[in-house]
C-alpha cells in the first residue's frame, strides 16, 4: 500500500462495521434462524408461521432481506438522502447504454452455448425446449417469478460488493467474498430441499464467486449500476426454465468453466477500453452514492452531499488512489 495511505486504511471497514453486521444479521442470519427453528422444533414452527412456501409471507420477506437490509443501512447512515442517492445510481450514463443490448445478447448465447456444449458433451438435456414465443414470455415471468432476484441485485451488488470493495481493495477478493454471502444465504433452499440440489450446493456457489468476480468488474466500469447486475443475471437464469438444460452437478460443471471464460474474457475488454490500459477504480460503499465521485464519474443524476467525508476525511479519493495500486 502507498505510503500516503494513512492508518485507517488498516481499518477500511470503520466507521461501517456496524452497517456490515447489520446486513449480514437481516440476511444470513435471519435465513438461518428460520431454518435451525423449523429443524428443531418443526411441528410447532408450522402451527407457528405455517409451511415454508414461496407464498407464506414469512419466507417472502426472508427471501427480500437483502434489499430491506440495504434500505435501511441507506436511510441509517444519511437518512433519505442516502436512500435517494441509491435510487440516483440507478440511471445509467449514454455511453454504458450500449452495454445493455451488449449483456442481453451475450447471456441468451450463454444459455444456448450451455445446451448444446452439455449435448456435445454426453450431458441429459430436456429434449424438446420451449417454442420461442414461450421463451420470450417465460424470460418476461422471471422478473416478478424468480423472488429474491431484484432484492438480491440491491442488497448484495449494491452495498454489499462495494463494502467488499471498501474491505479487500481487490476485485478477486471482493467478487469471492459476494458470491460466498450470497451462497451461504440462499443455502437452506438446497441444502434442505433434496439431495440432488444439496451437492450441487458447492458448485453453485463457485459459480455464484465466479459471477461476482465478473460483476466486480462490471460494476465498477459501471459506477455502481447495479441494473447491470440484473440484466445479465435476469437472461441467464432463463436457461433451465426454458427447457434448455437441467439444473444438474455436470450441467453446473460446464457453466462454471463458461462463466469463467466470460469473465476472462469481461476483464481483458474493460481493462482495453479504460483510460491507460487500467481498469476503472473499484466503486466503494458509502462514496459511490455521494456527490464528489458521481460528478467525477459523469452521473446524469449525481448523488446529494458528501457525508463519508465527515466520517473520514480521507475518503473517496485516497481509497480510489489505492484502488488502483492494488492489482485486481
Amino acid at each position: 500500500m502507498s505510503e500516503t495511505a494513512p492508518a485507517a486504511d488498516k481499518r477500511p471497514l470503520k466507521p461501517y462495521t456496524k452497517y456490515f453486521v447489520l446486513f449480514i444479521a437481516l440476511t444470513i442470519g435471519s435465513v438461518w434462524a428460520l431454518t435451525l427453528f423449523y429443524l428443531a422444533a418443526y411441528d410447532f414452527a408450522v402451527a407457528t408461521l405455517g409451511e415454508l412456501e414461496l407464498r407464506n409471507p414469512v419466507v417472502v420477506i426472508i427471501l427480500h432481506s437483502p434489499a430491506i437490509a440495504a434500505f435501511l443501512i441507506f436511510l441509517l447512515y444519511d437518512g433519505p438522502r442516502g436512500l435517494a442517492n441509491f435510487f440516483r445510481s440507478l440511471v445509467p450514463r449514454k455511453k454504458d447504454l450500449l452495454w445493455i443490448p451488449v449483456l442481453l445478447v451475450l447471456m441468451f448465447g450463454y444459455i444456448f452455448a450451455i445446451r448444446y456444449l452439455c449435448m456435445l458433451f454426453g450431458i441429459d438435456v430436456p429434449p424438446e425446449t420451449e417454442t420461442p414465443l414461450e421463451m420470450v414470455l417465460t424470460f418476461l415471468e422471471l422478473f416478478y417469478m424468480e423472488i429474491g432476484m431484484v432484492a438480491i441485485a440491491i442488497g448484495w451488488f449494491g452495498f454489499f460488493l462495494p463494502l467488499m470493495h471498501r474491505i479487500t481493495k481487490n476485485h478477486i477478493t471482493a467478487g469471492i467474498a459476494t458470491g460466498m454471502g450470497i451462497a451461504v444465504f440462499v443455502a437452506p433452499g438446497n441444502v434442505f430441499a433434496s439431495f440432488d440440489l444439496a451437492i450441487a450446493w458447492p458448485l453453485y456457489a463457485s459459480q455464484l464467486c465466479v459471477l461476482c468476480i465478473g460483476m466486480s468488474f462490471l460494476l465498477s466500469r459501471m459506477k455502481g449500476n447495479v441494473l447491470f447486475f440484473l440484466l445479465p443475471f435476469w437472461a441467464s437464469a432463463s436457461g433451465s426454465a426454458m427447457q434448455l438444460y437441467y439444473f444438474a452437478v455436470p450441467t453446473q460443471f460446464v457453466q462454471l468453466v463458461v462463466f469463467a471464460i466470460l469473465a476472462t474474457i469481461l476483464y481483458f475488454v474493460l481493462k482495453s477500453q479504460a483510460r491507460g490500459g487500467e481498469l476503472d477504480p473499484r466503486h466503494t460503499f458509502p462514496e459511490y452514492l455521494e456527490n464528489s465521485y458521481t460528478v467525477r464519474m459523469g452521473s446524469v443524476v449525481p448523488g446529494v452531499g458528501d457525508k463519508s467525508r465527515q466520517l473520514d476525511p480521507r475518503s473517496d479519493t485516497e481509497l480510489v488512489g489505492a484502488s488502483r495500486e492494488t492489482s485486481a
